[in-house]
């Protein structure tokens, strides 16, 4: 099997019995687009941290569960933010 897929826990709505349900889906992390942390309620009203998914489809999966190598990528220490040195990105307007 290709190593691009990985096994994440998604959250569908069933329509036909009104409910949730957690089911298992590989998912080429190549089709990726973004992957946003997001806080979600369950039928129970129980709050948990999820993810929201969006693939190169525009399809959008509300992840309950992510590869771990995915999961560290969150842990990463981004450098620090700098101010701007003088006008080297300002357009002029006449």
């Amino acid at each position: 099997m290709n190593s691009q897929f990985k096994k994440f826990s998604i959250l569908t709505n069933n329509e036909a019995q009104q409910s949730q349900e957690v089911i298992s889906m590989l998912i080429n992390v190549d089709q990726i687009v973004s992957i946003k942390p997001i806080k979600m309620m369950l039928e129970d009203r129980e709050v948990i941290d999820g993810f929201w998914l969006r693939l190169t489809n525009g399809k959008k999966y509300k992840a309950l569960q992510i590869p771990q190598e995915l999961l560290t990528s969150f842990d990463e220490t981004l450098p620090g933010v700098s101010k701007s040195e003088g006008n080297r990105h300002a357009l002029s307007i006449q």
